[in-house]
């Protein structure tokens, strides 16, 4: 088969299950991982033949698209700020969203102008510390997540992209304190409370690790709690807690952290839906 013939076929067997213009991204996404060509040589190539066993390969992918595997797993990467992440079924892939409570953290780091001891809780991927190390070389990062299998993730990403991260491995829910201070803690942790699968959608519930994103109904805020009684323990003077946050669970977070004796402050995304906070002990 040619890739023109290729692409009809894809067309053909993906149509019914993924809308028009994200299936155009995604066959070309599936032929450059096969063939290694990127849009333009595909161009170039459209009469081209591929080998049996590149159209094979493009199959057992279509396959897999067929039954809502998130194109992420499917090729085992993922783009967060600008750089390639390995992922697999033991770590979400990295959020948009999450790149703006980075950006953040990126931004008050640069007003602090001094190297600082940053600690993400949860790290799943490493996506969070490998790219603030990346951004801030002079700070000090450390990746903390109750899975060996994450942290295997997050340790192949480090050394990807060539940076240097701690590694623990500790069950936030069962800590009370750490053996380190920090000058910045960040968490992107499970917040999704269990009443809410029914609304989500398939590819995540099937593939994406259910202990990184579900909580109970009946406490929802449970990690938050945690992570601020662990913050009250080991942030440093002036020291910062950094959360991602369910978009409807501001107020209640807000709440929390000022029981808890913080100050906060919450923040929007760019969809305007309140997706950040930042708070530091009163």
């Amino acid at each position: 088969m040619s890739l023109q013939e290729i692409k009809i076929f894809l067309k053909q067997k993906l149509s019914s299950k993924i809308d028009a213009v994200e299936l155009s991204s995604l066959i070309g996404m599936l032929i450059e991982a096969v063939t290694g060509w990127n849009r333009m040589r595909q161009i170039v190539n459209v009469n081209t033949e591929l080998t049996k066993e590149q159209q094979k390969q493009i199959e057992q992918y279509a396959e897999q698209l067929l039954v809502g595997k998130p194109i992420q797993y499917i090729l085992a990467k993922a783009w967060f700020m600008g750089n390639e992440f390995m992922v697999n079924e033991h770590v979400l892939i990295p959020r948009p969203e999450t790149e703006e409570l980075v950006e953040w953290i990126i931004s008050y780091a640069s007003i602090m102008n001094k190297p600082l001891s940053i600690l993400d809780l949860g790290t799943g991927s490493g996506c969070i510390p490998i790219a603030l190390k990346l951004a801030l070389p002079n700070c000090t990062l450390t990746g903390l997540d109750i899975s060996k299998d994450a942290l295997a993730v997050a340790q192949m990403n480090a050394k990807n992209l060539n940076v240097s991260i701690d590694w623990m491995e500790e069950d936030i829910l069962n800590t009370a304190a750490l053996d380190t201070s920090y000058d910045i803690m960040v968490s992107n942790p499970p917040y999704i409370p269990i009443r809410e699968k029914k609304d989500m959608q398939e590819q995540v519930l099937n593939f994406e690790p259910l202990i990184a994103l579900f909580v109970s109904n009946e406490d929802p805020l449970i990690y938050y709690r945690a992570i601020a009684k662990i913050g009250k323990q080991n942030l440093s003077k002036n020291g910062q807690l950094f959360f991602e946050i369910h978009y409807d669970q501001g107020k209640a977070i807000l709440a929390l952290l000022d029981e808890l004796n913080y100050h906060a402050e919450l923040r929007q995304d760019s969809f305007g839906k309140n997706r950040m906070i930042r708070a530091s002990l009163k």
